[in-house]
């Protein structure tokens, strides 16, 4: 790939928030009326992560992380609320339990909300963060379907939220122009 269209490609990447929904009808009837099957799959860097880097690394487990929500450190990029928790608002459900969490054996019983799989510092490509990236995200999203074989899983009230921001431009930017894909 000609390394002009490497910034382009970023672009396209770059501050991209998506929420994809099967049944786009969902969202306006959720907030009034819960779905208690409704289930978010989350996918992206800091903006939806909701814990899944380690305690060890401390980071976003230490004040001032987290004092204006949920009330200590819970390993979100930010002292609140992350977009995350802003949608499970407006549709009317619960943040999904960690894809770190669930694997370690915390709150088993909360994965009815669906799972996070976003770990603050990645991106589409691989980053300065040595954290999975978007496609081993999906990967172990794929591993999770497989392993849970369970149909019920997904149904027509999940979305996936997907989050894009700068950590493609800063690992790219800081490398000498160059990517590693």
């Amino acid at each position: 790939m000609n390394c002009y269209y490497i910034p382009s490609l970023l672009c396209l990447f770059t501050s991209i928030t998506t929420v994809i929904s099967d049944a786009s009808s969902s969202v306006s009837t959720t907030r009034h009326h819960p779905k208690h099957n409704l289930k978010l799959f989350v996918f992206g860097d800091s903006y939806v992560d909701t814990g899944n880097w380690p305690k060890s690394y401390g980071g976003s487990w230490q004040q001032p992380y987290g004092i204006t929500y949920p009330g200590s450190p819970s390993g979100r990029f930010s002292d609140g609320r992350v977009l995350t928790d802003y949608i499970a608002g407006i549709v009317g459900t619960k943040s999904p339990v960690t894809y770190r969490g669930w694997k370690s054996g915390e709150k088993k019983l909360s994965m009815k909300y669906g799972m996070n799989f976003a770990y603050g510092g990645t991106g589409v490509f691989n980053t300065l963060v040595n954290q999975p990236n978007m496609t081993t995200q999906i990967d172990h999203f794929q591993q999770f379907v497989q392993q849970k074989q369970d149909m019920q899983l997904i149904n027509s009230s999940s979305f996936a939220i997907i989050s894009v921001a700068g950590n493609d431009y800063a690992t790219y930017f800081t490398s000498n122009h160059t990517l590693q894909v």
